[in-house]
């Protein structure tokens, strides 16, 4: 069942990272809503592993992952790659991570 709610999770942030959008200034918003996305992307990644030896190399292709929809924004109309959107991506992802390994 994790594993199902992690692949819909994925399903989702890609359509919604890459819906054409309009360019509307929400710069703090955005940035926090970032965070909270790639945080539960971690948080389902925890859950979804039997095996938790391998929760950090799932981290890393978050991350990358992150990474890839960032450059592919800049193909789709409305839409922006952002360092700092990286950035506050990659900060969700260790934020998650942190916790889940503290409640471990």
């Amino acid at each position: 069942m994790h594993t199902t709610v992690f692949v819909i999770y994925t399903a989702i942030v890609t359509i919604a990272s890459l819906y054409p959008g309009s360019n509307e200034n929400v710069a703090n918003l955005d940035k926090v809503t970032h965070l909270l996305v790639y945080y539960i992307f971690a948080v389902f990644a925890y859950r979804m592993l039997a095996n938790k030896k391998y929760y950090l190399h799932v981290c890393v292709g978050i991350i990358a992952y992150s990474g890839l929809i960032e450059l592919a924004q800049h193909y789709v109309p409305g839409r922006d790659m952002s360092a700092l959107d990286g950035l506050a991506n990659i900060a969700g992802v260790v934020l998650g991570a942190l916790v889940m390994k503290r409640k471990g």
